[in-house]
């Protein structure tokens, strides 16, 4: 009986020694194996975005074109017409007055106000009433 469980015993033990698998042995076979298991584990986590670069700021507007005068005329009825930048404007679009020699008053989104004669350009870039050039349309 002893025999018995002495066989059982060495046969259960070479049975499960079988059943453990393959050994392992050398884990990284090469340096290049190792460098990539380095970058996965010191590297960002996967499936985490890359931070994100903030966007430059837009660029300004373009500065507003410049406002010319073309023309203007005033009817014996007493309406007006006036050209700015080869477009009529009909009242009461337009603010004429006469007792300031037939000049227009512009009252400009920002609130400012710029009196223009026949043939002068405002530029709002720089703020300044000039001559328009001859010629230019």
């Amino acid at each position: 009986m002893k025999r018995a469980v002495l066989l059982c015993a060495l046969f259960g033990a070479a049975f499960c020694a079988r059943a453990q698998g393959p050994q392992l042995g050398r884990l990284f076979m090469t340096p290049e194996q190792r460098t990539q298991l380095d970058a996965q584990r010191y590297g960002p986590p996967p499936g985490t975005p890359a931070p994100a670069v903030a966007p430059p700021p837009p660029p300004p507007p373009p500065p507003p074109p410049p406002m010319e005068l073309n023309g203007m005329v005033e009817r014996s009825s007493g309406r007006s017409t006036v050209w700015l930048n080869q477009t009529p404007q009909q009242e009461p679009h337009n603010q004429l007055d006469q007792a300031r020699g037939g000049t227009l008053t512009l009252r400009l989104s920002s609130g400012q106000v710029v009196r223009l004669k026949p043939g002068q350009r405002y530029d709002p870039a720089s703020g300044s009433v000039s001559e328009a050039p001859e010629g230019q349309p």
